[in-house]
């Protein structure tokens, strides 16, 4: 379960949906009705569509959450939709095809923001430049919905480099075509993966896949190592740095020293589990890998104390989020 404002949101799968032709019977972690845009549809509809999809049609749907795609050449119509998103517990995605000036978007957002509403930025790569990237990151936005959608290996980065910067929390719009495609976005960082336009059979499918996955490994988004390219929360698996290697390099996008490193993961495993691992490299299992990485090491102390891959992946999940939570 992901909480975001006031979105409790099931699995980490999101279909983009018309609003006029919705999607149904995908037991899909959000519903995002698109194609309002306020200089044409009136607030109206957009309360008529929240309505048809709540209560029993909703149950029916298995949809955690819903939310709403907008757009306007003004800012009052985006105002009065976000007051509206607000009072339904809707998300409010903000799409920039008529909110091209950087300086109209950064003051809008805590406009929006005011009137209690949970905000996504809809996004793409090509509309970043690093300096609004930055600012963007530290602002009010609870999401950051990168449109990755066309960029094929480049995606993968863009979710990574969002996700080190610590900011609000990451979805992706991706062309998904198999599981693999939705874990590589997840395992760089991604805490949702949205997709439009896929089969409904395909979505439903990978839906449930991505659920059971998370359910059986403890932590359904885990990063890669970093020194296989993964993103900070990697370093929930990183040995102490005493050779030349990746991780010095996490270390200083981190802003932490080593030292700080090697004190916070001990003193964070201490009373935990991960504080032992007898017989493993560094006698602590908090400087262990993965669980999908085979070390009989490893596995043997796990064994000893009678921890489950699953416990253990939870574990690292809960050192990643504090380790990094330190350094904010």
């Amino acid at each position: 379960m992901l909480e975001v404002g006031y979105l409790h949101i099931a699995n980490p799968i999101a279909i983009i949906s018309s609003h006029n032709h919705p999607e149904t019977g995908v037991a899909a972690g959000l519903l995002l009705l698109d194609g309002f845009d306020l200089d044409d549809v009136s607030l109206q509809e957009m309360q008529e569509s929240i309505e048809s999809y709540s209560g029993s049609e909703r149950a029916n749907l298995k949809t955690s959450a819903l939310g709403l795609c907008t757009t306007c050449s003004r800012d009052e119509p985006l105002l009065e939709a976000a007051k509206l998103a607000s009072h339904n517990l809707c998300l409010l995605d903000l799409r920039l095809s008529k909110i091209r000036d950087p300086i109209r978007l950064l003051e809008l957002i805590p406009r929006l923001k005011r009137c209690g509403v949970t905000l996504s930025l809809r996004i793409r790569p090509e509309d970043l430049s690093n300096e609004l990237m930055e600012k963007l990151l530290e602002s009010e936005l609870d999401i950051i919905h990168l449109d990755l959608r066309g960029l094929n290996g480049a995606g993968p980065k863009m979710v990574k480099k969002a996700r080190d910067c610590r900011g609000p929390m990451v979805m992706a719009l991706a062309d998904i075509g198999e599981f693999e495609d939705a874990r590589m976005l997840l395992a760089m960082g991604a805490d949702v993966v949205s997709m439009r336009g896929a089969d409904p059979e395909f979505a439903q499918w990978l839906s449930s896949a991505v659920r059971e996955y998370d359910s059986l490994s403890g932590w359904g988004n885990a990063p890669k190592h970093i020194c296989a390219g993964g993103d900070l929360r990697g370093l929930a698996f990183c040995c102490p740095p005493v050779k030349h290697c990746a991780v010095l390099g996490a270390l200083k996008r981190a802003g932490m020293t080593a030292e700080e490193f090697v004190n916070r993961k001990l003193a964070l495993a201490r009373g935990t589990p991960l504080e032992k691992g007898e017989g493993t490299c560094f006698g602590s299992l908090v400087w262990c890998c993965k669980a999908s990485k085979m070390c009989y090491l490893r596995e043997a102390a796990m064994q000893k104390i009678g921890l489950s891959d699953k416990e253990y992946m939870e574990l690292k999940k809960k050192l990643a989020e504090d380790l990094l939570r330190q350094f904010s």
